[in-house]
């Protein structure tokens, strides 16, 4: 996944800065759903301990800035999406921006454009888009890079992605696209799914499959067992994937299993999880 041929030159309009966060609601949000992310190692590697990994709260405190000149057309294309303006935390929390981080929003070809970064190092950089397909809203990661060796397998991503679901489940997104690339630099093919991203495997993928994975159809039938996320980890490709936020989805239970192994929580059968009061998607509100 590569930044979108469509980048903003790195112009700022602060506009407003409308960032009033409410302590008690920041820290009773941030306990809904623990989260995910790109740019780290499996879980079925070395699991940082519940002392060493959490994910942030929901609300972002990241600066928020409209691109020079594309204000009014980022707010005209959001009053028709959401029927209501943003706030410029809810455009930080749809980047699933860190709250050290700056974020950049933009209008491209009718398209709400939101790119989020590091402002003073560039360790890492992010690009979305918004849009309404077929009556639904749909958010697009254009392209997620950490550079930073330090950030790099040590659940930043995840803490990144959680953030963005978040938030997205808060604005009815019903699912977020990708493309989950497999090169130089990228292992999205693997982390996406294995944070709940699904996409049909092609048909050159299933014919290569052993006799003990035989019938899996989707990235999703093999993180379902070792045996396929180790199969996918060695011969894994490229692939367009989907996180379905449409509460019961698979998505959704399948980064609620990968968190709970994220936190060495104990909760009982997986098939429980998602019901865990204090971690269900569908308290994102």
């Amino acid at each position: 996944m590569g930044p979108s041929s469509l980048l903003k030159t790195r112009n700022f309009d602060s506009g407003r800065h409308a960032r009033t966060f409410l302590n008690g609601l920041l820290e009773g949000c941030g306990r809904l759903m623990p989260g995910l992310g790109l740019g780290m190692g499996p879980a079925d590697r070395a699991v940082p301990s519940s002392e060493s990994w959490r994910p942030w709260p929901v609300f972002s405190r990241a600066e928020a800035l409209f691109l020079l000149g594309e204000r009014s057309a980022a707010e005209r294309i959001v009053q028709r999406l959401f029927r209501r303006p943003l706030e410029m935390w809810e455009y930080a929390g749809l980047a699933g921006a860190p709250d050290d981080a700056r974020v950049e929003v933009g209008a491209s070809r009718k398209t709400l454009y939101i790119e989020m970064g590091d402002p003073v190092n560039a360790t890492y950089r992010a690009y979305y888009y918004l849009r309404r397909t077929c009556g639904q809203l749909v958010l697009i990661n254009d392209g997620f890079h950490i550079r930073a060796l330090d950030r790099q397998r040590r659940g930043f991503g995840l803490k990144v992605f959680h953030r963005q679901v978040q938030n997205a489940l808060r604005l009815g997104i019903v699912c977020i696209n990708t493309v989950a690339g497999r090169g130089h630099g990228e292992n999205g093919y693997y982390t996406w799914p294995r944070f709940g991203f699904n996409g049909g495997l092609p048909t050159r993928v299933r014919r290569r499959l052993p006799d003990n994975l035989h019938g899996r159809r989707t990235v999703l039938d093999l993180m379902d067992c070792r045996r396929g996320r180790d199969w996918w980890r060695e011969h894994g490709e490229t692939l367009r994937v989907t996180f379905n936020l449409v509460a019961g989805s698979r998505s959704r239970a399948m980064l609620s299993r990968y968190v709970f192994a994220k936190m060495k929580i104990a909760s009982g059968p997986k098939t429980n999880l998602e019901n865990h009061r204090a971690m269900s998607y569908g308290n994102a509100r």
